[in-house]
C-alpha cells in the first residue's frame, strides 16, 4: 500500500508541522549529544505523521526502536519485564534505544492498576530515549503524564501540501491522475495525509467520476462495517474502499475474513471461491512482509475484499453473528497459558535444581501427566497436599498447569 510503501525514513520527508518537526529534530540530537532529555509526547489528529515522526527520528539518527503498540503495553507487568531492562542498557554495537509508546490514549483503558505506576518508573529510571503517540494530550486518562513529558503538537496537514505530495508520489507510480481529483482527494481528506495515500490508490484504478464515492471518513471505520461491505456489497469498488479504509490491520482481516465465510456463504461454490481468492491475498501480503516490497499489498487488499465479495452470488447469511477468529483466540490463549506455566517452572527451579526452560519442556509434561493418573487413583483433594507439600504449588498453579496441557496435549 501507498502508506507503507511511502513512509519517510527523515524528518524532511514529512509534510506540514514544521516547527514541530524541528523540535523533534533537536530532541535527537540531544540523544546523540549524551543529554539526557524528557520524555516527548507527540500529540494530534489521526493521519498527520505522529508515528512516521517517532520513526523517522530513530531511522536518521541510528538508534535501535522498540516500539510498544495496542497488544504489548496493556499491564504493569509487561512493561517492567519487556521495557523496563531494554531503558536501562544500551543496544546492539552500543546503539541507543528509542522506546515508543504509540497511541497510549487509545490503550490508557485497558491499563492495569500498575501500568501507570510502572510507566512513571520507567521514566524517571531509563537511560534512553522515550517518545509516546497520543491522538488527544488532554484526555484525562493520561494525564498522569503531562508532569513528565515535552509536548510536540501535530496539526491537520494543509489540503495544499497534501496535494503536492499526490501529485509527487502519482509521478512515481507512472500513474496519470487528473489534477481536479487529486485536488477533491486533498480535500476531502482533511488533512490525514494516511486516509489521503488510501484514496489515491484507490483512484488509480477507476474512471475520474469515482470520486464521488470518497466521502469524507471515519477513519474508525469498525470490524463489523468492514465485513458487511465486503459479505453484502454487489459490486467491486465498495469492498475494496472499505477495506483500505479501515484501522483494522490487513493481517488480522484476512483472520476475520477467513472465520466467517463459512458462516455468511451457503453455497459451496461461493465458500469455494472466497477461499481461493483469500488465499492469495494471504499469499501477496505475506511476499509483502517478507521482501519488503510494499506493492504487492495493493493486489492483497483487492482480494482479501473484492475478491470474495465477487464470490457472492446472492445466497448469504446473516442470521448468526460475526465470530472472533478462531486461531488468534487459540494463539491468545496458549501465549497465557506459556506465561502461567513460566511462573510454575520459576518456582520449581530450586526444587528441582534446572532452570526454567527444560523444566517447562521436561518436567512439567510429566508432572500434569503423574497428576492425573493419580487423582483417579487417590482423588483431588490428596493430590493438592501433595503438590503444596512437597513443590509448593498453590491451587491457582496447579490449576493453570492443569489447563495448559489439557489444552495443548
Amino acid at each position: 500500500m501507498l502508506c507503507d510503501k511511502y513512509t519517510p525514513f527523515t524528518l524532511n520527508g514529512l509534510i506540514g508541522n514544521r516547527d514541530s518537526v524541528a523540535g523533534l529534530q533537536q530532541f535527537g540530537l540531544d540523544v546523540l549529544s549524551g543529554k539526557i532529555s524528557r520524555p516527548v509526547m507527540i500529540y494530534g489528529p489521526p493521519g498527520t505523521g505522529k508515528t512516521a515522526a517517532a520513526r523517522a527520528i530513530a531511522y536518521s539518527n541510528g538508534f535501535e526502536l522498540l516500539e510498544l503498540n495496542s497488544s504489548d503495553y496493556r499491564d504493569a507487568e509487561t512493561i517492567k519485564r519487556k521495557v523496563l531492562p531494554a531503558s536501562r542498557t544500551c543496544g546492539l554495537f552500543n546503539k541507543r534505544i528509542l522506546i515508543v509508546f504509540d497511541e497510549i490514549d487509545e490503550l490508557s483503558a485497558k491499563f492495569d492498576q500498575g501500568a501507570e505506576r510502572a510507566i512513571v518508573q520507567l521514566i524517571n529510571s531509563s537511560k534512553q530515549p522515550v517518545i509516546f503517540t497520543a491522538n488527544d494530550y488532554w484526555n484525562r486518562k493520561i494525564a498522569f503524564l503531562r508532569n513528565y513529558v515535552e509536548k510536540s503538537e501535530f496539526k491537520r496537514v494543509n489540503r495544499y501540501e497534501v496535494a503536492e505530495l499526490l501529485h509527487k508520489i502519482a509521478g512515481k507510480e507512472g500513474k496519470e491522475v487528473a489534477s481536479e481529483v487529486i485536488d477533491e482527494i486533498a480535500r476531502r481528506c482533511n488533512g490525514d495525509v494516511r486516509a489521503a495515500l488510501n484514496d489515491l490508490e484507490m483512484m488509480f484504478d477507476a474512471k475520474p467520476e469515482m470520486i464521488g464515492s470518497l466521502s469524507m471518513r471515519d477513519r474508525k471505520m469498525e470490524i463489523f462495517s468492514v465485513l458487511d461491505k465486503i459479505f453484502l456489497s454487489a459490486n467491486f469498488d465498495t469492498p475494496r474502499y472499505a477495506a483500505i479504509s479501515s484501522d483494522v490491520d490487513m493481517g488480522m482481516l484476512i483472520n476475520w475474513i477467513d472465520e466467517n465465510i463459512p458462516t455468511r456463504y451457503r453455497s459451496v461454490a461461493e465458500i469455494s471461491n472466497s477461499y481461493s481468492a483469500l488465499s492469495k491475498a494471504s499469499m501477496f501480503y505475506e511476499n509483502a512482509s517478507r521482501t519488503g516490497y510494499y506493492g504487492y499489498m495493493r493486489y492483497a487488499s483487492a482480494l482479501m475484499s473484492s475478491g470474495v465479495s465477487i464470490s457472492n452470488t446472492g445466497d448469504v447469511s446473516m442470521i448468526n453473528r460475526y465470530s472472533f477468529p478462531a486461531n488468534i483466540q487459540y494463539m491468545s490463549r496458549v501465549k497465557k497459558g506459556k506465561e502461567a506455566i513460566t511462573a510454575v517452572a520459576a518456582k520449581l527451579s530450586g526444587i528441582l535444581h534446572s532452570n526454567r526452560k527444560d523444566i517447562v519442556r521436561g518436567s512439567l509434561p510429566l508432572i500434569y501427566a503423574m497428576m492425573k493418573a493419580a487423582k483417579k487413583e487417590l482423588g483431588e483433594s490428596e493430590v493438592m497436599a501433595f503438590m503444596s507439600r512437597s513443590f509448593n504449588l498453590g491451587e491457582k498453579d496447579i490449576e493453570s498447569l492443569s489447563e495448559y496441557y489439557k489444552f495443548t496435549m
